[in-house]
């Protein structure tokens, strides 16, 4: 079938027709998305704004959490439990509240004593590794160590946190190290909490002069590290899940010049269509907020969809040139996807010509083009190549065995092991029933062919899986060098088929080199 004239006054007239309906396409929809992007600038100031007031509200609280810590009795928890309660109510986004102690290694195991009689009969210092089973290289020469004494609220689940070396926590102890003389707070990596969900921690040292011990128990010391532990989620502003903002993506990051920048947390918008995708705009803005201890980044994204244009007047407008749009590129597809098809059925006829059915190998017309061209190749640079004639032995005893099928299951497999052993520039072909021939070109001495001929007869001599069983059978392969011995398809033929009927009467399954000269 002949290509259709190209026509340029249909294509002008096209072309004009397009242009008219994407100007007044353009012109609708820029005035719309015009006004849901500044609408989109409006919305992430306030979720930045929400986010922001939290972060500032963990650093207030943590300033008066420490502040109270050095007023506090050393032994007065039930005073900082009230205070822990009454700011994690105010501030429900704030997950925990947590003290751990200063505590110099030579004083552990008397103060272990001391808080299992008048506290916790089961209290233990332990390293995290204990209740984890993770790994951690803990420092040496490390001469103090700080274990978590007080957590509110006391959650069963958090219960074994209680005593754990706050050092000995993989994902904190840079930070404890870090918080350690610094009069600002420090934040943790993002981490995955021990009974679930991602969460920061917000850490500062608190030191007060030494006073008077008390005779009972000395709980808090002189050095404490308070820890206010947020959940990651719970960072995400309310009004987010409101229908306004259900299409913004959020993505925050804590960009702590002490850490890695870590993914505080995520939420993601429904996933929009293809089509939204591919023809719609994607709004996205990247806001930071400068907190002192939490720098965080924060990324949106808004990507308009349908149902943002679905106003009455213009849906009807927008159908109509989308109708229009539609119907002449929808037969000119029909019409280069019927040309489409006639080409694969020439490319199908064309292989088809050229190959051989049963196994898909080059065929003998194909392989003539092959050997013509390694013959030029030999004439111009002197670049010689052989020529290999591989028989089946006894492969008509599996036809008449088990079968035309079987036998068909045989050469399939044959001819796969056989191009597996060849390189891209050499060929195999199918030279008729179970006969096939091999071109291989720049071959540098009759023993280079003659291995080649050893890895081809190995691969065929490996047991071969088909229906009726597992099926044994070798070959026999003769092999011609052009120019040695001769220097055209028949002569080079015939001398490989001499060869390998050589090889056939002295027991078949042998690689044999042409010796002799063709009359």
């Amino acid at each position: 079938m002949s290509r259709p004239r190209f026509r340029p006054t249909l294509l002008i007239l096209l072309a004009a027709w397009l242009g008219t309906i994407a100007i007044v396409t353009h012109t609708l929809l820029s005035a719309e998305i015009n006004r849901w992007e500044a609408k989109f600038d409006v919305d992430a100031r306030l979720l930045v704004s929400d986010i922001k007031h939290k972060l500032d509200t963990n650093e207030a609280v943590l300033a008066g959490f420490s502040a109270f810590l050095q007023a506090v009795d050393r032994s007065d928890t039930d005073a900082t439990m009230r205070y822990a309660a009454s700011a994690a109510s105010a501030y429900p986004h704030i997950y925990m509240i947590e003290v751990a102690r200063k505590l110099d290694l030579d004083d552990e195991a008397a103060f272990q004593a001391s808080l299992r009689k008048i506290w916790r009969a089961d209290f233990s210092i332990k390293d995290f590794a204990e209740i984890t089973g993770r790994t951690f290289q803990e420092d040496p020469r490390k001469r103090v160590t700080w274990p978590i004494l007080f957590m509110y609220p006391a959650l069963p689940e958090a219960r074994a946190i209680y005593g754990v070396r706050l050092e000995t926590v993989d994902y904190l102890s840079r930070t404890v190290a870090l918080a350690q003389r610094n009069i600002k707070p420090v934040v943790s990596p993002v981490f995955s909490l021990y009974e679930g969900g991602g969460a920061y921690i917000l850490l500062q040292e608190v030191n007060r002069p030494a006073g008077k011990v008390p005779s009972e128990l000395n709980f808090f010391g002189d050095t404490m590290m308070a820890l206010l532990l947020v959940k990651t989620q719970a960072l995400i502003p309310a009004r987010s899940r409101e229908p306004d903002y259900a299409n913004i993506s959020i993505s925050a990051s804590i960009v702590s010049p002490g850490n890695p920048e870590t993914l505080l947390f995520e939420q993601n918008a429904p996933e929009a269509g293809g089509l939204e995708h591919l023809i719609l705009p994607n709004f996205a803005r990247q806001l930071g907020i400068d907190n002192s201890s939490q720098p965080t980044q924060i990324r949106f994204a808004r990507q308009l969809l349908w149902g943002d244009f679905l106003q009455p007047e213009k849906l009807m407008i927008l159908l109509l040139l989308g109708g229009a749009l539609l119907v002449v590129p929808w037969v000119t597809i029909r019409h280069y996807l019927s040309l489409d098809r006639a080409e694969v059925e020439q490319e199908r006829s064309a292989y088809l010509a050229t190959h051989d059915l049963l196994t898909s190998l080059p065929n003998r017309f194909l392989f003539t083009d092959r050997f013509e061209h390694a013959l030029r190749n030999w004439q111009r640079n002197g670049h010689s190549f052989a020529l290999m004639l591989a028989d089946l032995d006894y492969f008509k005893e599996i036809n008449d065995r088990h079968g035309h099928d079987v036998g068909d299951q045989v050469l399939v497999a044959c001819a796969s092991r056989m191009a597996g052993e060849l390189r891209s520039c050499d060929t195999v072909a199918r030279h008729g029933g179970d006969e096939f021939v091999i071109l291989l070109a720049n071959v540098q001495s009759p023993e280079d062919a003659e291995n080649v001929g050893k890895k081809v007869l190995a691969a065929v001599s490996e047991p071969i899986e088909t229906t009726a069983g597992v099926v044994r059978l070798s070959c026999s392969i003769g092999i011609a060098i052009c120019p040695t011995h001769g220097t055209n398809l028949d002569v080079l033929r015939k001398a490989a088929d001499i060869a390998m009927y050589e090889g056939k009467d002295h027991g078949r399954s042998t690689v044999s080199v042409f010796s002799g000269k063709v009359t």
